[in-house]
């Protein structure tokens, strides 16, 4: 999908540090209330080749450990959800309660973890539940890291593998364009591509914020 043209293009209007060759490796590095923001392709290989999806990653620093995902929508998913919550004894990294509240985000995702009543404040903000709304294709997680400190680290990544998804533009060999025909390729990224970088990452820093916004 030629990734790191569409990438270099976007952080040529928004800046940050881009770590890229001539593969499809590029890195961009952004900046977001002094934290670091990267975005990448996050490559599974598996029997039939490489599959390829968009992740961003966000660190944050929290009181305690916790857990959170935030499963892409899936026309299944509330059945599954239904289901899981009528099985006694599940793990402490369990699916929310029926009742939980936030239908608009809950209902048609698989969501789990391992302090309910801190994710009650969390899907509380308004910021994180229009960021979810607005990418039903997306999976989100937040985990503890390593060290005392408290460090977690937010992840977004896309449910399907880009070249199955509207994330694929195609591909190019921009040596053999034209002029004419590299503006209409650069137009077509910035009216296509940038506004799905822009969805992907405001859920990224909707995250952020709204694991922040409550103390612990």
């Amino acid at each position: 999908m030629f990734w790191n043209k569409c990438l270099y293009q976007y952080h040529k209007k928004y800046g940050g540090s881009f770590l890229g060759g001539e593969e499809d490796d590029g890195l961009l590095i952004l900046t977001w209330k002094d934290r670091a923001l990267a975005v990448d392709l996050y490559r599974i290989s598996g029997r039939y080749g490489t599959s390829n999806y968009v992740q961003a990653r966000i660190p944050v620093t929290l009181a305690k450990p916790y857990k959170l995902t935030v499963g892409a929508e899936k026309a299944l998913s509330g059945g599954v959800n239904t289901v899981l919550k009528a099985v006694p004894g599940l793990p402490d990294h369990a699916v929310l309660p029926a009742d939980f509240g936030f239908p608009e985000v809950t209902k048609r995702r698989l969501i789990r973890s391992d302090n309910h009543p801190f994710t009650k404040l969390v899907l509380g903000s308004l910021d994180l539940r229009n960021a979810l709304q607005a990418c039903p294709g997306e999976r989100l997680e937040v985990r503890p890291g390593p060290g005392e400190e408290g460090l977690h680290l937010i992840t977004v990544t896309t449910a399907a593998n880009v070249n199955n998804s509207d994330w694929y533009l195609g591909e190019y060999e921009f040596s053999l364009l034209s002029e004419e025909e590299r503006v209409r390729v650069d137009q077509r990224i910035e009216a296509e591509f940038f506004p799905k970088m822009d969805r992907f990452l405001d859920l990224a820093r909707a995250a952020c914020g709204a694991v922040t916004q409550w103390a612990m």
